[in-house]
């Protein structure tokens, strides 16, 4: 299938109709106006004569990739570069896995070896495609081609069509090797999902199979030791009775002597009482008898006293003793029941000895399937999360071909022609090409009118170049001519065969087109005489 891109086409303020006699006068202006004409200050130019003037198709291709369309350059000039990471194998992964998952510690032992598997990979695999345009500016620019452009069987036979450099052998090759790529990283992506999903099954499958375990391992206990209870409990609560016994007893016989201690304490303190009633009202006698001037009573009042005062240092130095003697006898009641506990307590321990044993037995069981538990859930999740990470990194190279190509889906190859003017100019044994791209035709507006008031020529504000990233490959293609003798000879007689002014006919064609810019205002009449006579 091929398709043909129009040379020119109006901007969307031009309503005046453009004929292809205006198309090519026009370009011819724009040849004659790159012709050297000779001239200059200190040496003498030589004239250039133009030698031939025609009009070629520069081929590109497309080509269907998924939900995008690739643009090829047909000569080759172009090319793109991806780049990717390269992963692990995925499949001997998983063949390993299926291998290694029969047993739970062959399994938590495979997972501890492959743990740093899927860590992200330092290096980089570069994939060259000849040809290919990915550049978003001229992708972009290619799409307004594309809506322009008509289906036709073969290019018109005025125009040089340019053979691909890339024929469509090579171009099926390249799509080949394109949406093999495309399909391994889709493959890869499938096969890394497959794996978090293998992974979360399996150590789901072992840490539920692990509970299990907990679980009979918890009733079997719970079994033994309801049993085993039931005989611990009496023994133990005989073994409390007895204790509880003997600290009644203790704390009775204790009380006992607390008991007449106390009552001493008592009897003391209400002693102490009266004696210091006694010494207050000896104090008021003798100053009773101090008023009174009675030295005698107050001589036996203060006899009184002193011995009120001695008995009273007796009584305090008593219930200190008192005191002491409760005191201790209180600790030593601690001391005796804290004892008498203490013994209750280890018996009571040497009772249960067994029914720690199993507890104990049982816990470290479970103890165990815990850890293995833990220790499943964080190597899978670890590695799970290195896998997530490489499929994030596949899908963004994915994301590249999406990129590197046109937002349109196609089923088939398709040829496009995208046609240029191309000038060969001559000036002594030198040859000099110029290349005119596609391009937008203007109206001609107020401010070219005056610019042609001035002298200044308004055919050149006529066509402007409809895109900037054709260019440097028609610069591309001059260059090859250049340096390639044979390219350039077959350019040469192909633009001949195609001279738009190789013949009168031919001529007379360019200069009606001619006679249509003067009357739509692009070219003087003095202007036009010019060109008329150059084209004789």
């Amino acid at each position: 299938m091929e398709f043909l891109v129009p040379y020119a086409v109006p901007s969307p303020k031009r309503g005046e109709p453009f004929t292809k006699e205006m198309e090519k006068a026009a370009v011819f202006c724009l040849a004659e106006e790159q012709r050297k004409k000779g001239g200059g200050l200190f040496s003498k130019q030589p004239v250039e004569k133009l030698l031939f003037l025609a009009k070629i198709c520069y081929p590109f291709w497309l080509i269907p990739l998924g939900d995008t369309t690739l643009l090829l350059d047909g000569l080759n000039f172009s090319s793109h570069t991806i780049t990717y990471k390269n992963i692990p194998n995925v499949k001997v992964f998983l063949e390993n896995l299926e291998r290694s998952s029969k047993t739970k510690e062959t399994y938590l032992t495979f997972l501890t070896d492959n743990l740093n598997y899927f860590r992200v990979p330092e290096n980089e695999i570069e994939k060259t495609i000849d040809g290919l345009i990915a550049n978003p500016d001229f992708l972009n620019e290619f799409s307004g081609y594309l809506s322009e452009a008509t289906q036709i069987d073969s290019p018109p036979s005025e125009m040089v069509v340019l053979s691909p450099t890339l024929d469509e052998e090579e171009v099926i090759i390249t799509k080949k090797e394109l949406q093999s790529l495309r399909n391994q990283f889709t493959e890869e992506i499938n096969f890394l999902c497959k794996t978090m999903k293998q992974l979360n099954t399996i150590t789901g499958n072992y840490i539920k199979a692990l509970r299990n375990k907990i679980k009979e391992i918890q009733e079997k206990f719970d079994e033994e030791l309801e049993k085993k209870e039931t005989a611990i409990k009496q023994k133990v609560e005989r073994v409390r009775e007895k204790y509880d016994a003997q600290i009644t007893k203790i704390s009775k016989e204790f009380e006992k002597q607390l008991y007449q201690l106390q009552q001493e304490k008592v009897k003391m303190e209400k002693k102490l009482k009266q004696t210091l009633n006694k010494m207050e009202h000896c104090e008021a006698e003798i100053k009773t008898s101090r008023i009174n001037k009675d030295e005698v009573s107050e001589e036996k009042w203060k006899e009184e006293l002193r011995k009120i005062k001695e008995e009273l240092a007796k009584i305090k130095e008593q219930l200190k003793e008192t005191e002491k003697k409760i005191k201790e006898k209180e600790s030593e009641k601690k001391i005796e029941v804290f004892n008498i506990r203490s013994q209750c307590e280890a018996e009571i321990i040497e009772i249960e000895k067994d029914l720690m044993d199993i507890e104990a037995s049982r816990d470290a069981r479970i103890q165990i399937y815990r850890k293995e538990m833990e220790k499943l859930e964080e190597l899978t999740t670890e590695i799970i999360n290195k896998v997530d990470m490489l499929v994030k990194l596949r899908e963004a190279t994915l994301v590249q071909f999406e990129k590197i190509g046109l937002n349109q889906k196609r089923r088939k190859c398709v040829r496009v022609h995208v046609p240029f003017y191309l000038a060969c100019f001559q000036a002594e044994s030198q040859k000099r090409y110029v290349s005119f791209p596609p391009a937008i035709i203007n109206s001609i507006s107020a401010s070219t009118k005056i610019k042609g008031v001035l002298g200044k020529k308004k055919i050149n504000q006529l066509l402007y170049p409809r895109t900037k990233s054709l260019s440097p490959l028609l610069n591309k293609l001059i260059l090859l001519m250049e340096k390639n003798a044979v390219f350039k000879r077959e350019i040469e007689e192909a633009g001949n065969k195609a001279n738009l002014l190789r013949t009168r006919n031919l001529r007379e064609r360019i200069k009606e087109g001619l006679e249509q810019l003067r009357e739509d205002g692009w070219l003087s009449e003095r202007e036009l005489r010019t060109l008329r006579k150059t084209l004789i």
